[in-house]
């Protein structure tokens, strides 16, 4: 299978998202984060690690992995793979919910399945291809994903210390979402405990309990995700790229960058432009 996009964009009235995992060149690392929608990795080629609560998963070809929601998940991808992401909004699985909005899945279906990979592989195809109907042969093969996810992989009974978590994750997305929202302004722990209606201690002991990373180390982890996006694009220069990203400067910017990547903001920028002018 050729995979031809790197991110494949829905078209409207499609209740999900199907793209090519951003790592598929290797040398990549996304970290610790988590999101309401269940996801779906399937690799095709290559292969990835993923880390869930403090374990290890080994993914290889013809292998998949079903993330929950609210799952606090990092990613590696040290070599170039070719994996299908599959992302599908909690609120498709509400007639299947087992109480207080919440649905699990296993991570261990007991060994390969062909059958769910090839399902995963069809749904791509179909969208690469684009034949007459394809949209109503898309979500054909889209609802038999979803059946034989809640009749092979849903747990039907969880612990309550999942369904609390869960929660919590819940009320940390807001947060979240307006840390990346405002992230090039002012966000201490005091300002953003505030708008919540949080102490700055209780608050930073939600991220670190529940999301797995300090408060700060989140800031700086968005910040970070935009900046690399600038010094790719390289249309600012390194401290424009720093003020505009909320930094305080280059010097801020590079001793974060560097303990992140293992190289300074220019040395990237230099790799990425051999890279291009390499083809």
């Amino acid at each position: 299978m050729q995979f031809l996009h790197e991110l494949i964009v829905p078209e409207p009235g499609f209740p999900f998202k199907l793209f090519i995992f951003e790592g598929r060149d290797g040398n990549y690392r996304r970290d610790r984060h988590w999101h309401r929608s269940v996801e779906i990795f399937a690799v095709c080629g290559g292969a990835l690690e993923f880390y869930i609560d403090n374990r290890i998963w080994h993914l290889s070809a013809g292998d998949f992995l079903i993330v929950n929601s609210n799952e606090v998940h990092s990613v590696d991808s040290p070599l170039p793979n070719e994996t299908i992401v599959l992302q599908i909004p909690l609120e498709m699985f509400e007639d299947y919910f087992t109480g207080e909005q919440f649905i699990w899945f296993t991570h261990e279906p007991g060994k390969r399945d062909e059958r769910f990979m090839e399902l995963m592989r069809e749904l791509y195809r179909i969208y690469e291809e684009k034949t007459c109907g394809y949209d109503m042969k898309m979500m054909s093969v889209f609802y038999d994903i979803l059946y034989y996810l809640v009749k092979d992989y849903r747990l039907p009974e969880t612990g309550q210390d999942y369904v609390r978590k869960n929660k919590t994750l819940d009320r940390l997305s807001g947060i979240t979402s307006y840390m990346k929202e405002n992230y090039r302004n002012s966000l201490s722990l005091e300002k953003v405990a505030e708008k919540f209606g949080y102490s700055p201690t209780y608050l930073s002991r939600m991220f670190q309990k529940y999301a797995g990373i300090t408060f700060k180390d989140h800031v700086q982890n968005i910040r970070l995700g935009h900046a690399l996006k600038d010094l790719e694009n390289g249309e600012y220069s390194i401290t424009e790229t720093a003020i505009r990203n909320g930094f305080s400067g280059s010097k801020a910017l590079a001793r974060a960058f560097r303990k992140k990547y293992g190289m300074l903001p220019s040395e990237y920028r230099a790799k990425r432009e051999r890279k291009s002018s390499k083809g």
